[in-house]
């Protein structure tokens, strides 16, 4: 889940940085990822999402809807399996993966000077991340 969210943000805005933000999205997974109760419940959340997916197809190859769809699919999963403080840590981690990915190089500017921290490309991923994987109901 947080490497698609951080994947979706940096083909929000692609630029000749992109090894810094792939960097920053394996240094956020590894950074933030949770303990305990929290990694068993994503091991479980996995194995349900490997379940429904035809390995074949996952992955590789996918549009950014499609990503958003699978993001929409594991709000979906986390909302039936998670009690409100794990959907709330779980999600938590993904949002804080994809600000880092986003913050990870400044955006425009010349050589660095001038540029945004987040370029709003990269802002409007983040948004349809955070609607994507928000617990309904």
């Amino acid at each position: 889940m947080p490497w698609i969210a951080g994947i979706l943000v940096v083909a929000a805005d692609p630029s000749w940085r992109v090894v810094g933000e792939f960097k920053a999205i394996a240094a956020a997974v590894v950074a933030n990822e949770p303990h305990g109760a929290a990694s068993l419940m994503i091991e479980a959340l996995l194995a349900d999402m490997e379940g429904s997916t035809d390995p074949d197809e996952a992955g590789d190859g996918k549009s950014k809807e499609e990503l958003f769809g699978v993001l929409e699919q594991c709000g979906v999963l986390i909302a039936a399996r998670c009690n409100a403080d794990e959907a709330k840590d779980l999600l938590a981690w993904v949002l804080r993966v994809a600000r880092a990915t986003a913050e990870a190089r400044s955006e425009g500017g010349l050589f660095g000077i001038g540029g945004v921290c987040v370029s709003e490309d990269e802002q409007s991923a983040l948004s349809r991340i955070d609607a994507a994987i928000s617990v309904k109901g």
